[in-house]
């Protein structure tokens, strides 16, 4: 049951995360988080690099995929199989963030104050998109506090 439940807020979290980031220019991204967030240069770099390399990871699940089953491993009814893909991309995944951040790192990324080529602007569609979220967000808060399935991260129960 609590393995079911976790399943469904992954879902729940990352379907949503991942359908916005399919429209989302990832230059644009960072240029509103530093100006209008005004978030720290750091943060501001990794979130550009991680919505940048999310395109990099569906090309290297269909990429793994095939491999497997070109050396007859593409079998993911068993549990070990089915598992195994997923695996071997998190490590992909590390592996290239890791190298990634060790090459900003190197250039000096994220560190002193930042230029902006172009400024950015909230503009109304931004605005009514936040609203949305922020009220499909409370709308999911209020039902579950309504049915009495409500309960705080780390509360007993």
């Amino acid at each position: 049951e609590l393995a079911a439940a976790i399943t469904v807020r992954v879902l729940a979290i990352g379907v949503p995360a991942l359908v916005a980031l399919v429209g989302i220019d990832p230059t644009r991204l960072a240029d509103a988080l530093g100006q209008i967030a005004r978030l720290p240069a750091r943060f501001v770099v990794g979130a550009l690099a991680a919505v940048r390399l999310a395109g990099v990871l569906a090309a290297d699940h269909r990429s793994l995929a095939r491999a497997r089953r070109a050396r007859g491993l593409g079998d993911s009814r068993s549990l070990r199989g089915a598992l195994s893909l997923p695996f071997a991309l998190v490590v992909a995944a590390v592996r290239r963030g890791t190298m990634l951040a060790t090459a900003m790192e190197a250039r000096a990324f994220g560190t002193g104050e930042r230029t902006w080529a172009r400024p950015s602007r909230l503009r109304r569609r931004d605005a009514v998109a936040i609203a949305c979220a922020l009220g499909v967000s409370l709308a999911a808060v209020g039902l579950a506090v309504a049915t009495g399935a409500f309960r705080l991260v780390g509360a007993g129960g």
